[in-house]
Formats: structure tokens, C-alpha cells, sequence
């Protein structure tokens, strides 16, 4: 009786092993599978934030073309006011210059 006893006892001690052993095994699974899963969403995050960056660049290249453009239009306008006030002022400037000359003589 007594050796079936230890028989039994050392059967449960041999199944109690074989559990902690696959139960090892899981946890060793487990943690292998969450570090590919969190190294996987890792180079996937920062492949977004790089998206991200390359799109604000980008955004911020087109707003600084556009203010350029727009800033070259006004001095453009600027220019071609200036110009037409100036071609006005030159018959003004030319009669001036003509009476002056004329009271001189």
C-alpha cells in the first residue's frame, strides 16, 4: 500500500513537472509572439510619423510656394503701378522742364 502510495505521489510530482515545463514553454511563446507583435507596431507607427512629417513638409513647401506667388504678383502690381505713374508724370515732368527753359530764355 505504501508503495503505491510514493507511486501515485511520484506520478502527480512527474505530471506536476511536465505542466510547469509546457506552462514554461507558453510563457517563452507568449513573450516571443508580444515582442515581434510591439516590434511589428513599432516600425509601424514610425512609419506613420514619418508619412506624417514627409506630408507637413510637403504642406509647408506648397504654402511657402504659394506665398511666394502671391507676394511676386503684389510686387509685379506694385512695379506696374509705379511704372504707369511715372509715364504719367513724365508729359508733366517734360512741361515743366519746357516752361522752365522757356522763362529762362
Amino acid at each position: 500500500m505504501e508503495a503505491e502510495i510514493l507511486t501515485e505521489i511520484k506520478d502527480a510530482e512527474k505530471r506536476a513537472d511536465e505542466i510547469i515545463e509546457r506552462a514554461k514553454s507558453e510563457k517563452e511563446r507568449m513573450l516571443q509572439e508580444a515582442i515581434r507583435n510591439s516590434s511589428r507596431l513599432l516600425g509601424e507607427k514610425e512609419n506613420e510619423i514619418k508619412k506624417l512629417q514627409e506630408k507637413k513638409v510637403i504642406d509647408f513647401r506648397d504654402k511657402a510656394r504659394l506665398i511666394k506667388e502671391e507676394k511676386l504678383t503684389e510686387g509685379k502690381a506694385a512695379v506696374k503701378q509705379l511704372k504707369a505713374k511715372g509715364e504719367k508724370n513724365i508729359a508733366k515732368a517734360v512741361e515743366l522742364v519746357i516752361n522752365k527753359f522757356e522763362e529762362a530764355v
